[in-house]
């Protein structure tokens, strides 16, 4: 069994870092490990280390970082804007972006939003355990919830194109939007989809695009998945 864990202190080859309260517990009630176990460690800044778990009991745990596995690659600029969802939902959008390297996540509450109260720490712990599972090296920035009306104020030239996704067909093909394009933003709308006061507003935004993803009437987390995917996959 290979475990992994952020560890939210610097790292470097020969450091001993003591574990927090919660990975003691995981490890030992959990996971049932003992002392002496290879653990894979990363914090988001310093790369990946192989290190051993050096002491585990109920007075806490530490670890000895042996060497380094990965360096810290050069961080992506993908950001996904959504419309909260039912609780599943939601945790299903903030697992699957942060498997697929979205580096900022951010709520975005518009007409049609059902769901407009976002637990912002239980979305950071998904994506963290997340980012566990699927060997990322970096951990998504998520923030409290915007509304649309804000976000489209503050778009511009100078941040990465906003792509939102368009349920009238009426967008271009993923193939015309990325190609050549290293950063972008994804607007993804709620169940009910955008209202024609927003399509509008978004149409007179600058550095807007809308894409189309087909014939089918996709549910928003499926949306949102496919988007993403596509343009991490080019």
């Amino acid at each position: 069994m290979q475990i992994r864990l952020f560890i939210d202190q610097p790292l470097a080859v020969g450091l001993t870092v003591a574990l927090p309260e919660n990975q003691v517990h995981y490890l030992r009630n959990v996971l049932r490990v003992e002392s002496g176990v290879e653990l894979f460690v990363f914090n988001g800044k310093d790369g990946e280390f192989s290190a051993v778990l050096s002491v585990l009991n109920k007075r806490g745990g530490q670890i000895q970082i042996c060497r380094q596995l990965r360096e810290q690659p050069k961080k992506q600029d993908v950001r996904l804007y959504f419309s909260p969802l039912k609780k599943d939902r939601t945790e299903l959008v903030i697992e699957k972006a942060t498997e697929l390297g979205v580096t900022r996540i951010i709520p975005v509450i518009t007409q049609y939003t059902s769901v407009k109260r976002v637990n912002v720490e239980r979305l950071k712990t998904i994506a963290l355990e997340a980012c566990e599972q699927c060997r990322r090296l970096d951990v998504p920035e998520i923030f409290e919830p915007v509304a649309l009306t804000d976000l489209l104020k503050e778009q511009d030239e100078t941040k990465p194109l906003l792509v939102h996704l368009d349920e009238t067909g009426a967008g271009k093909k993923a193939r015309e939007i990325f190609n050549g394009l290293d950063r972008v933003s994804f607007l993804v709308g709620p169940e009910g989809g955008f209202s024609q006061q927003e399509r509008d507003r978004i149409a007179q935004t600058k550095n807007t695009l809308g894409m189309d993803l087909g014939e089918r009437i996709l549910r928003a987390e499926t949306a949102t998945i496919a988007a993403v995917a596509l343009f991490m996959c080019q």
